[in-house]
Formats: C-alpha cells, structure tokens, sequence
C-alpha cells in the first residue's frame, strides 16, 4: 500500500508537508514474487521495490529504523536504537509477524516471513545441501497447506532438481487437506504436481516442536527433518496493542471504512496489520495494493479537511499458484484453470505491477523549488544573529539530551564560551557539511565522526567538541524535532569516543547543515603529513567510494543497499585504527575525505619530499561504486580532484577506468591512511582487521621517485 502512496507523491507532491518513510528493509520484498525469485526465476532486485529513488522521487525522507511502539498522547514514534520520532499524521503498512508458535524457537526452524530475513537463510540452505554439510540424504520439511505452503513448496522443489541436489520434500498441514478453500478440483490437481515431484504430503498434522532432526506433531506422528520453513499465517505485531490502538481479538488495528483507526482519528492503516471493521477479509497481498490508491487519496483528504473516500473490500479475488516449474493454476469461485499461459499471465501481471516503482530511468529525483514543511507565514526571516533559533526551542532540546561531560570542562553549555582546564599540548581542528542523507539522526553521527577523523589522523585523543547546526525553516515542533535528532546523533558518536560537548551555536537556513569544532590532546610527536620514510607501508583503513554512491542517490541511480553501505562506513569511528596504529612507530597520517585518496597522498608526498608506488588492485571500493562510476556519475569535486593523477604514472590501466577514477572520489568520513614501518606492517594490518577496520595496504613510499611523484599499478 505504502508504495502506491509514494508513487502518487512523486506524481503529485503534498505541499506544505514533510513525509517520512520508516521501514526495516531498504529494499522492500513484493510477496507475489517470492516463489519464483525460490525457483530460480527471478534475481533479487526483480522481486525488490527499492525504496530509496521511489522516496527520492516522492520527496520523503527514508529513515532506516525497526519500530518498535509508538506513544500516541505525544505523537512519537519509538524505533530502535535511535530518538523517537514524531509525527502529525501517521500511516501503518507494517504488515504481520509469523504465527510462529513455539516451534519457531527451535534451531534449524526458518519462518518465511519476513521476507528479509527468509532469503539470506534460503540460500545459507542452499549452499548447505550444495557442500553436503547436511549429509547424504537431507531431509526438508515445510510447514503451511494453504496456498502459500504449496505455492513454495513447488518452488523449493523445482530448485533443488534444477541444481541437482538429492533433498527429500515433505510438506505438512494440519487441515484434512492442502488449500482447503479452494476447489476439490483444485486440490486434486496440485495434489498429483507435488506427487509428481516426489514431495510427501501429511495432513492432520499439527505440528509441536522440532527435535533431534524430528518434526512432532500434538498426536505424537514424527517427520523426519533436518531444516524447516515455516509458511503459516501471520499473527499481529505485539506493538500496536501495547501503543493504546484498538485491535481486534488477534491484535490487528481496528480500522473504519476509510481505513482510519477506529481509536485515533490521525492513525491510518493498511495491508495484513489491519482488520477492516464489518470487511473481515483473508490476510492476503492483493487486498493490500488495491487499498493503496485509497489510502493515498484519504492521507491527502484528511491533510485537507475534506471528506474522505470510502473503502469497499472485494469479496473475492483471483488466485494464482505458480507451480515452480513455468507452469502455473487460477482459481476463482468454481472456475479454475492451469498450464504454461497461466504462469505467463502471472509473470507479466506481477513484473507489470514492479514496473510502476522503478525509479531508475526517470531522470533523477523529483524536487521541490521550496522546502516542503511547516513554514511559518512571515514574508521575510532575519539574517545574522536574528537567524539564530528561539530559546524555548534550544532550552526544550538540551533538556533532552544527554549531554557528553569530561572532568577538564569547568564551564560549558550555558556561558558564553568552554573553559577547559588542560595542560598538554592542544590539537585542535574544525570541518562540517549540509545533509547529503534523509536520516538527521545518522547525519548527526557522520558528522562528528568527521570532525573527529581529523584529531585522529594526528594520534590525537579528542576531549571537546562545539557545534554549529543550521536549521532548515519550517514549525517550531518541526524545527526542535530536527535539532533533536541530529544532536542525538552526534551526542552517542561523542559519549563513545569520550568527548564532551562543550557548547556551540544553532541558526535557521535553507537545508540541514552540521559542523564541529573539536579540541584535543595531542600526543608528545604528533603525526604528521611530512614524515613518511622510504619504505613505509601505506595502509588504508575503510573502502572508497562515498563520494560517487552518494551522488548516485541524488540521481536515483544508486540502490538503496549501496547507499545503506556507504552510510556505515562513514558512521564509523577512526579512532579504533588510530589507536592501533600508535602501536605500531605510525609518524605519518593523514584522514581521506574531500580531495580523495590520490589528493590527499599527494599532500602527504610533497611535504616529505618523497614518491609511492599505489597498487591500485589493493584498493577497496564500496558496493556499487565502480559501477556508478563505470556509468558516468561523479561528484561534483571529483574533476577537481582528478587533477591530482597527473601525478602518478598509471601502469596497466587506462586513466578514464573507473579504477582510477576511484582513487579520486572525495570521500566523506573516510578512512585513515597510514604510512607503518615495513617489518610491523603484516601486524599493524591484522590487528586493524581485529577491530573492525576495512583495511588493506594500498602500497608503499619510495625516495627513488621524485618528491610529490608516484605510480599507480594495477596487475594483470
């Protein structure tokens, strides 16, 4: 449903209105497909709605986060392991959790849904039976007799036999039959195709528990099972009930002929959590996306004042069951039907419907001239110190934060300037940027850790930090959520790194922008860019690539997955790397971020008066970056940056390769590179890796090449 209202926004943006996206998965699974994609039919992005262009183009922003409650009194939405977050209008397409039972505790038992973590546990079984990790004769047992169970169990079989692989296929039901709201002509017919793949069928089977490779069911009959999948029904989520919304007896939300919350009128919902008052209909995916054009038009009716449009459920609605193997049955009512075309008419129904959400070759992001939020009605804002935020506003938001303290902090948050009571010597560096990502709380962190990076880059231990967050205009609750969010984000980067914020200053503008001063001790011989030695190794710490991904999402064309990537290797501290290299005679470092790695090593080069050797197929790059390089995209400081490779001979590759290209992109949080004395070099790398670092050596320093020279090489 939640699909269909982004693709109407993309058409038709909401003005005045800020949309937020929330969802578990980045690439959002469309259940119709599953069967095939376990069949082998279809990869995994054609079965996938990618969520970040479809939001991009929606002007929303996608905040990657589980939910986990909501407070309706405040109108916040709780989510894992980030700030609350809040809204005016709120809109559920959550979906059901599996009714799993108590079966599903048991090792070796898979729940089908969700989706997301089905998969990657589909093919761990795959690559099992492949290895022969689950003996001679493995045994698979699935648990579901509706259409669903059937449906993958085709699938799972036709998989097998394709691959070769020797699994016996049992499927158990505790119905006296399989698909028993269907047809017996039906039944009998999908009966003799489970048959026809050797699949045992057990009816009557209540299954209990599984235990010593055994499936029992409450009469006590054991199946032999060495792994499970479990395709039952969906039960509720435990959170709304818990929330206050009203369910019904299972613990679906309760929703009106508008598909409105019969308990809180700003609450919409849709899809297998809600349970239409007077419109009881099956748990299933087709009621769900002819809701989708309803629920986007009472969203916007009810943003408006008007009146809504009723919801009228089908009473019945076409069943197709793919049979695995390019063949397929229909049924509706007494009329059914089977063969090759039907499998064809659900393939082009459901990649017909796919292709209404691929956002790949529209052109780029849809975007507003004008920020689309809660603006106040002045024609005109003060600039300079009239620009700065209201003290209600900045006194609610340090209330609730916790703010990060250090013993050295005599005076901070509160008087005019931080007292620091310190004697060593002061590293002390500042760097910031405006949002280049939707989530302001992943932002938040990102930025610190910049900031940071460059304390780091120096062996340095930061202790302070100040900040300086410009606000985008729009309501007051609007622009105190926003503030919230990011200094909660950076506030957990520095509690961790055990840096206290000392104050800083905040100020409304055009877009979302986050810079730190930072301060910190450094040590007795800091590193530094002029010392590299003939013979050090170079050692890089985290993948390239932020950059190009980054502009990719701007374009639409990077996938979320990618996008999703590049933001945890910039929400990644350098200070575990930087502490392991102190242990290890490190004098030179540097951090690389906006001039690229072939920028910044230049840097590094001519201050010391010396030359390196790049080997450019050590270099990591970041999911899908070379790519999108290999496309066309770029940063746009990324012609600049490509100034700096005239200073390296490039062997072995052309200098437009992607490759090559690579080493310029400006990077954003990146990593460390290091120069370590050759015989700790194996050492330094290992104990890098220990930490979680990324980290490869990427070559070597060489006075036999001219000062601020250098070759890259890329073997055969």
């Amino acid at each position: 449903s939640h699909v269909q209202v982004l693709r109407a926004l993309a058409m038709e943006p909401l003005e005045g209105v800020r949309v937020t996206v929330v969802s578990r998965e980045l690439h959002t699974p469309y259940s119709g497909m599953l069967p095939g994609l376990v069949a082998g039919h279809y990869a995994f992005d054609d079965a996938h709605i990618d969520l970040g262009p479809l939001a991009q183009r929606a002007g929303a922003r996608l905040i990657p986060a589980e939910v986990t409650g909501l407070s309706l009194d405040t109108r916040r939405i709780h989510c894992h392991g980030r700030p609350d977050l809040r809204y005016d209008v709120l809109s559920i397409n959550s979906g059901g959790a599996p009714d799993v039972g108590r079966i599903a505790s048991a090792h070796g038992v898979v729940p089908v849904k969700p989706i997301s973590r089905f998969l990657p546990a589909w093919y761990a079984l795959l690559a099992e039976l492949e290895s022969g990790q689950l003996g001679d004769s493995p045994r698979l047992a699935l648990i579901g007799g509706g259409a669903g169970g059937v449906e993958l169990t085709l699938a799972v079989s036709h998989r097998l036999a394709a691959k070769r692989l020797d699994c016996r296929v049992t499927l158990v039901t505790a119905g006296r039959d399989i698909l028993e709201d269907h047809t017996p002509a039906v039944r009998r017919h999908l009966r003799a195709r489970l048959a026809e793949r050797g699949v045992d069928v057990h009816c009557d089977f209540m299954a209990q528990s599984f235990i010593d490779s055994n499936l029992v069911a409450e009469s006590g009959a054991r199946v032999g099972a060495d792994r499970v999948l479990l395709v039952t029904g969906v039960e509720a989520p435990a959170w709304p009930r818990a929330s206050g919304l009203a369910t019904d007896d299972r613990g679906f939300i309760r929703v009106d002929k508008y598909l409105r919350s019969v308990s809180h009128e700003e609450v919409f919902v849709a899809g297998d959590v809600a349970a239409l008052d007077g419109q009881a209909r099956p748990k299933s995916g087709v009621y769900a996306v002819r809701e989708g054009p309803y629920l986007t038009e009472n969203l916007r009716r009810h943003l408006m004042g008007r009146p809504m449009r009723r919801f009228r459920a089908q009473r019945g609605a076409l069943a197709i069951i793919s049979e695995g193997d390019g063949r397929a049955t229909a049924s509706r009512g007494l009329l059914h039907a089977h063969g090759a075309w039907v499998w064809r008419l659900k393939k082009r129904i459901d990649e017909r419907f796919m292709a209404r959400f691929d956002m790949a070759d529209s052109g780029g992001a849809m975007t507003l001239d004008t920020d689309p939020l809660q603006a106040t009605s002045e024609a005109m804002r003060c600039g300079g110190c009239g620009s700065k935020l209201a003290a209600d506003l900045l006194t609610r938001v340090l209330q609730r934060l916790d703010v990060p303290l250090r013993p050295e902090l005599k005076s901070g948050i509160g008087d005019d300037a931080a007292i620091l009571d310190t004697r060593a010597s002061i590293a002390a560096t500042v760097d910031g940027f405006r949002a280049m990502i939707d989530d302001p709380y992943r932002l938040g962190r990102i930025a610190a850790h910049h900031a940071l990076s460059d304390v780091f880059a120096m062996g340095g231990s930061p202790t302070a930090a100040l900040a300086l967050v410009t606000v985008p205009l729009m309501g007051d609750e609007l622009m105190e959520d926003e503030l919230f969010q990011v200094m909660s984000g950076a506030c957990d980067v520095l509690r961790v790194e055990g840096v206290a914020l000392a104050g800083g200053h905040s100020s409304e503008g055009t877009e979302l922008a986050v810079s730190f001063a930072v301060i910190g001790d450094a040590p007795e011989t800091p590193w530094s860019k002029r010392d590299l030695s003939d013979g050090d190794v170079l050692i890089l710490t985290k993948a390239l690539g932020t950059g190009v991904v980054l502009a990719g999402q701007m374009r639409g064309l990077a996938l979320s997955r990618d996008v999703e990537a590049a933001i945890a290797s910039m929400d990644c501290s350098n200070g575990r790397a930087s502490k392991v290299f102190a242990q290890y005679g490190v004098r030179a470092s540097t951090d690389v971020t906006g001039f690229g790695l072939l920028g910044h090593l230049s840097e590094m080069l001519r201050a010391s008066g010396t030359g390196a050797q790049v080997d450019g197929t050590a270099v990591p790059a970041l999911p899908g970056a070379l790519d999108l390089l290999a496309r066309g995209v770029e940063s746009t400081l990324a012609p600049s940056n490509a100034l700096a490779a005239a200073d390296f001979e490039i062997i072995g590759c052309s200098p437009t390769d992607p490759r090559v290209r690579l080493l310029t992109d400006p990077q954003t949080s990146g990593g460390l590179l290091a120069a370590v004395p050759p015989a700790q070099s194996q050492a330094c790398l290992r104990d890098l890796r220990a930490v979680g670092c990324q980290a490869m050596i990427v070559g070597s320093v060489s006075t036999a090449l001219d000062a601020g020279k250098g070759r890259i090489v890329f073997a055969a």
